[in-house]
């Protein structure tokens, strides 16, 4: 049986550690800060990102994967096996993919044998990190490719992701917030966006007054978008503030059966855009 290797980019906030563990490869996404580029989780931390957010005077900006970044990695973990997965942000949030196929195409030249397959996820952070995980663990299980792949296209449509914004000043100034931003903004909502129908678009998915109320809110959106009923897989996102993180977890736990549960730092890349965030995502076990 042909190995499978797991590829993805560095949106997918999964643990350094369980990363290794599974051997998933990371390609990641270049964070430009002043005119220079970051390599994200590489020759940045994410405590690094929001020092740097909070003393910068202008925007940082982010920059696809790049064909060599891809092509390095692909060399590497086709030495090793002949099946690679690469799986992506939503596609319609990056040009990452296009670079990904590029190196492809450059790599079976040398390799024509090298079977890659280039997935869009259609979904950011922990969903992401929860699809890759899942085919990690079965590439781990030696399921040949095809399983993998039905692995893959079965979680696509449940994984969810769901986020609440701390202002909406940042989107405000790179022109990206709804027409009435001003006035929400000036009545203290947190508004709420995430990815929750599998159309590869970051959705807006309304607001409230309060952090502590729309920290109760955010919590209750896994209800309203899987199936509590089932065993939960759960993975909250934190910006600068870690112990915002732990009393949502806490949250979630209080509530719902959670069968897995990871804490861990938002994505610089997505943060770049909408400045600090909590963010949960998640997905129900088949009964």
């Amino acid at each position: 049986m042909s190995k499978v290797a797991i590829i993805t980019d560095s949106t997918s906030c999964l643990p350094d550690d369980l990363r290794a563990y599974y051997g998933i490869g990371l390609v990641p996404t270049g964070l430009i800060v002043d005119g220079k580029v970051y390599l994200d989780q590489v020759e940045i931390s994410a405590g690094r990102f929001w020092q740097l957010f909070k003393e910068t005077a202008n925007p940082i900006t982010t920059s696809a994967v790049s064909p060599g970044e891809f092509y390095t990695i692909f060399e590497k973990m086709g030495k090793t096996a002949d099946n690679l997965v690469c799986i992506l942000v939503s596609k319609a949030l990056t040009a990452s993919h296009q670079a990904a196929y590029t190196a492809r195409d450059l790599i079976k030249r040398e390799n024509p044998d090298l079977n890659i397959q280039i997935i869009d996820s259609k979904t950011s952070t922990g969903a992401l990190g929860y699809i890759v995980l899942e085919a990690a663990r079965a590439a781990c299980a030696e399921k040949d490719i095809d399983a993998v792949l039905q692995v893959v296209n079965d979680m696509i449509p449940r994984v969810k992701y769901v986020a609440m914004l701390d202002t909406l000043k940042y989107l405000i100034r790179l022109g990206r917030a709804p027409k009435d931003a001003d006035v929400a903004e000036s009545m203290g909502i947190k508004p709420f966006i995430g990815m929750v129908t599998s159309t590869g678009l970051v959705e807006n998915l309304g607001g409230v007054p309060g952090k502590e109320n729309a920290m109760l809110r955010l919590a209750e959106m896994i209800g309203q978008y899987t199936d509590v009923g089932a065993p939960l897989h759960v993975m909250v996102h934190y910006a600068d503030q870690i112990a915002e993180g732990e009393k949502l977890r806490d949250m979630v736990t209080a509530r719902y059966n959670v069968k897995e549960l990871y804490l861990t730092p938002y994505t610089p890349v997505m943060a770049c855009h909408t400045g600090p965030v909590l963010s949960i995502a998640f997905y129900a076990d088949r009964q």
